[in-house]
């Protein structure tokens, strides 16, 4: 069986075109119950009922077509003959339906309200045109026509490309439809109802206009007719999906029901397909739907384009960070290597008189300002003692580095010159430190300890962590220093700030000096290496020398960390009692 004959085209062209003024006839009568019922007034009552007779003949006009002329229907008729008993039967069941709204158009004229008339007149030339189309179409039902080439409903394989001035982009207006249908009964309900609605609409008569009002790219959806002359809706489809305006989403609009003409609507890239008459609560949600994708498209193109140019900025971006970080590599590796260079070498520790020293310091890979110095000191009567700093610049990187060696080269100095009284040297120093990052404008300062040593006894004072001491017997002690100074170079004057504490010292005592860095060192867990782990390390190793004691505390902090690095630098010493 030939489901594709010319006389089964011709019936299906029938439905398409009868349907055409039954939707007319449903959509203008909604359309007048809507807006009489939202007035809720009672003098229009019986304008009402009457709207509500027109609008169920109208259904029953519908429901007599889809009992003839549905896609299940159509199979079974394929001979001429059978063809015109489809008419005859279609025509003597639609008129006394179709007579009986002509009749309730008449009388609702009467009663209606000035404003009515427009639109039951519309509802009035339906109903004849269906009639007089009944009479012209059955004609032709008797000749062996295939109709449906004559009216363009074939897909024609080539279709003209659109030029590039067909195709400028431009802002689209959201909620902008394009209704292009032939009938303008359908264009004008159609844009009532969109404009009911809250949308925007645009209505053209062919697809050739159609193709040029969507080359100015300001619509978001196609309601799209697919009988058409000249040009049908299944070639402008063909035309927009090889275009620029592909994006554009597509409702099929139309009386066949044939689930062919759906499904292949849908393979050429429309996004959905409805049958006239459409419900219009059906009709809006499926816009809603299509205007939401195309949103969500638009957002997508403008985010990639925004991508697009956040990356080009970024690589812009990267290329300075790279030159920027091959100059600050280099002077952090300046800063790296001064650090290293003006610490106490093995030999000078070796040399002090009373105390075994060992010191540990590891920058960490942004150089930060740790500082040590083991400086011997000549006394009165010829007497030797020794002078240990520990202390740490706040912040990071080449500015931190260079506040340090201010500071170490200050306490030299002071050191050269004998400066033994603890006040003045900090008054000094802290001046000293506090004008310079006036002038370098460094907004850095230190915590900063001094212990000299002589003859068993270390005269302790300035702020920075706390200092602890093991006696030889294990004893274990810590010696807060909060209260022995203050932050150096955060005020112009601190000497009211310094304080002295003397801590004796006996064979086998041990003191640790230390900074940050070490205690506050985190694993991947995220917790300290700590000073109560710092301690038991050294109460554990007291028996041993500096150097050894150094050793297992540097591999007590590597088990602590694992495969983490520490953020800041790792500085401590050892001192022991000899």
């Amino acid at each position: 069986m030939k489901t594709n004959s010319p006389q089964r085209s011709w019936l299906s062209y029938l439905r398409h075109e009868i349907c055409t003024p039954v939707n007319v006839i449903i959509g203008y009568s909604g359309l007048l119950l809507e807006e009489l019922e939202e007035l809720n007034l009672p003098e229009h009552q019986a304008s009402i009922d009457e709207l509500q007779k027109i609008e169920f003949g109208g259904n029953q006009l519908l429901a007599i077509i889809e009992s003839h002329l549905s896609s299940a229907m159509l199979q079974q008729h394929q001979q001429p003959q059978e063809i015109g008993e489809v008419g005859k039967s279609l025509r003597a069941e639609l008129y006394p339906t179709a007579q009986q709204i002509i009749g309730d158009c008449q009388f609702l004229a009467k009663i209606a309200t000035p404003g009515l008339l427009p639109d039951l007149k519309k509802i009035d030339k339906a109903v004849h045109t269906l009639i007089a189309m009944l009479e012209e179409l059955l004609e032709q039902a008797q000749q062996d026509i295939p109709l449906v080439e004559a009216v363009g409903i074939s897909i024609i394989q080539e279709t003209a490309k659109p030029s590039s001035s067909e195709a400028r982009e431009k802002e689209s207006q959201p909620g902008h439809i394009l209704v292009v249908d032939d009938k303008e009964t359908n264009r004008d309900l159609i844009s009532r109802q969109l404009r009911d609605r809250g949308y925007n609409s645009t209505t053209v008569s062919s697809g050739k206009e159609a193709l040029q009002v969507i080359g100015t790219g300001q619509f978001d959806l196609i309601l799209l007719d697919v009988i058409m002359p000249d040009m049908n809706g299944y070639q402008v489809l063909k035309w927009l999906r090889e275009s620029q305006w592909q994006h554009i989403p597509v409702i099929m609009i139309s009386a066949f029901d044939e689930v062919d003409s759906a499904i292949k609507c849908i393979e050429m890239g429309a996004e959905d397909y409805l049958t006239k008459p459409f419900n219009p609560v059906l009709l809006r949600a499926r816009i809603d739907a299509c205007l939401e994708k195309k949103r969500l498209r638009d957002r997508e193109v403008q985010y990639l384009a925004q991508l697009a140019q956040a990356n080009q900025e970024i690589t812009t971006l990267n290329q300075r960070l790279k030159a920027e970080n091959l100059r600050l590599s280099a002077e952090l590796e300046v800063t790296r290597q001064l650090q290293q260079m003006i610490l106490p070498k093995d030999g000078e520790l070796k040399e002090i008189s009373g105390l075994e020293i060992a010191g540990y310091m590891q920058p960490a890979d942004e150089v930060g300002g740790d500082y040590y110095d083991v400086l011997p000191r000549v006394l009165p009567q010829a007497a030797l003692g020794v002078r240990i700093g520990i202390g740490d610049v706040t912040g990071h990187g080449l500015k931190s580095g260079v506040l340090m060696l201010m500071v170490q080269t200050a306490i030299r100095t002071l050191t050269e010159i004998n400066e033994t009284n603890p006040i003045k040297f900090f008054d000094i120093l802290n001046r000293t430190i506090y004008n310079n990052i006036e002038r370098t404008n460094l907004n850095r300062h230190l915590t900063l300890s001094i212990l000299d040593y002589q003859d068993g006894i270390l005269e302790l004072c300035g702020q920075h962590e706390k200092v602890i001491v093991v006696r030889s017997s294990g004893e274990l002690e810590q010696i807060d220093t909060v209260d022995l100074g203050f932050p150096i170079g955060l005020d112009l004057d601190i000497t009211e700030f310094v304080k002295v504490k003397k801590i004796p010292l006996n064979p086998g005592d041990i003191v640790v000096l230390y900074t940050d860095g070490l205690t506050e060192a985190e694993n991947s867990h995220e917790i300290e290496y700590g000073l109560e782990r710092l301690c038991q390390s050294v109460s554990s190793n007291r028996n041993l020398p500096p150097e050894e004691i150094k050793q297992s505390i540097v591999r007590d902090l590597e088990n602590h960390l694992g495969e983490e690095k520490p953020f800041d630098d790792v500085t401590f010493l050892i001192l022991k009692k000899t």
